[in-house]
């Protein structure tokens, strides 16, 4: 499976360094972080998916949007996670009712406690590298949140983010987003 994840790239650090690839970062107020039970990487199954779980809140995109306050710039990497991981499907209406979740809507929700809730009881099956669902910002879109990443590699280098970006465009005309070249 090919996966895309956009992060403040630094190229001088270690895959598993801050900046780097494959670094997760420690307690986040992610959708399925429980710090207390394992540190969470978000992903995305397509680079527009990446790209609006990061941007998707900000209804214009100008250049300093692309340059994190650690003046890393963003960048989009891509990943390789051997198929035969486990993912949960947050849209198998089946796989919902195993853990308790009646609505498929309250995998939307944007309640943190909730999600977080259902995460750990996914992460409790122990069978599970992580789970995904519909992207907020576009339900043709998957997201994912992976506790194990030990089967996750990068592939290539990363891609520097910008206005013109062909991925960044097609992402903003998806999500109806402005850009500004300049």
């Amino acid at each position: 499976m090919t996966l895309y994840r956009v992060l403040p790239y630094d190229s001088s650090a270690a895959a598993d360094e801050k900046g780097g690839v494959l670094f997760v970062a420690g307690s986040t107020p992610g959708r399925i972080a429980n710090p207390d039970l394992y540190r969470e990487l978000y992903l995305a199954a397509e680079p527009d998916g990446a790209i609006a779980e990061v941007f998707g809140h900000l209804p214009i995109w100008a250049q300093s949007d692309f340059v994190h306050a650690n003046c890393n710039p963003y960048a989009l990497a891509t990943y390789a996670l051997a198929d035969d991981v486990a993912i949960f499907n947050l849209d198998d209406v089946d796989a919902l009712k195993s853990i308790g979740v009646v609505r498929p809507t309250s995998v939307i929700r944007r309640n943190r406690k909730i999600t977080q809730a259902w995460a750990r009881s996914i992460f409790a099956l122990g069978s599970y590298a992580g789970a995904q669902w519909w992207s907020y910002y576009n339900p043709d879109r998957i997201s994912l949140g992976l506790w194990d990443t030990s089967r996750l590699q990068a592939v290539g280098a990363p891609e520097a983010l910008s206005p013109a970006h062909p991925a960044v465009q097609s992402t903003a005309k998806a999500i109806v987003r402005q850009v500004r070249m300049t």
